[in-house]
């Protein structure tokens, strides 16, 4: 993308941490003021047949807290260039059972390993974020870069479920809907 520089290990890491780390750490009660007027239906509804649901994205976020994000920085961190598996988000939907998964319980899981994690990342030395590991798809990737990628990824998802109650309300707008594109 064009103007768009990745991360410098000569950009400070505290900066680069302190605006990671803020939003990690306002995910979960981000997440939670979105969440908290939608019915269970509406939880459960699909935008769209290939789209996720709120009750989709949920579970999928506390499950790969730990098994994408947490496991994958340790690894970096405790060993020599690992190689991290690539992720199939989703086969893990189907293999995990997603759709069934009580989304409050989701939610609770994902803030308690969050606290966590964010506790756990706080710790790291500013050497540690200069590790790397050597991802299966995209290659090598340092620390700094993973775990500012586990920012971006939870903007993307607080932006998902945006999007599923933008598709909710289209359908109550009237002739108002005459300016507005869903995708």
């Amino acid at each position: 993308m064009a103007g768009i520089e990745p991360f410098s290990v000569k950009q400070s890491i505290s900066s680069m941490l302190k605006d990671v780390f803020a939003v990690l750490a306002s995910t979960p009660e981000k997440l939670r003021r979105e969440i908290a007027t939608l019915s269970r239906r509406e939880m459960k509804t699909r935008p769209a047949p290939d789209k996720w649901s709120v009750q989709i994205v949920l579970a999928h976020l506390a499950d790969v807290e730990e098994l994408g994000m947490r496991s994958r920085v340790e690894a970096m961190v405790t060993e020599d260039r690992p190689v991290l598996k690539a992720f199939d988000q989703e086969a893990r939907v189907t293999e995990m059972g997603y759709a069934r998964k009580d989304p409050q319980r989701s939610l609770a899981s994902f803030t308690r390993q969050r606290k966590e994690n964010v506790r756990w990342l706080r710790q790291l030395r500013p050497a540690d974020l200069k590790r790397k590991g050597v991802h299966e798809k995209v290659g090598e990737i340092s620390v700094a870069e993973l775990v500012t990628e586990w920012a971006f990824h939870d903007l993307g998802h607080l932006k998902q479920i945006l999007e599923i109650k933008r598709y909710a309300l289209f359908p109550r707008m009237g002739n108002m809907r005459k300016f507005y594109r869903l995708t």
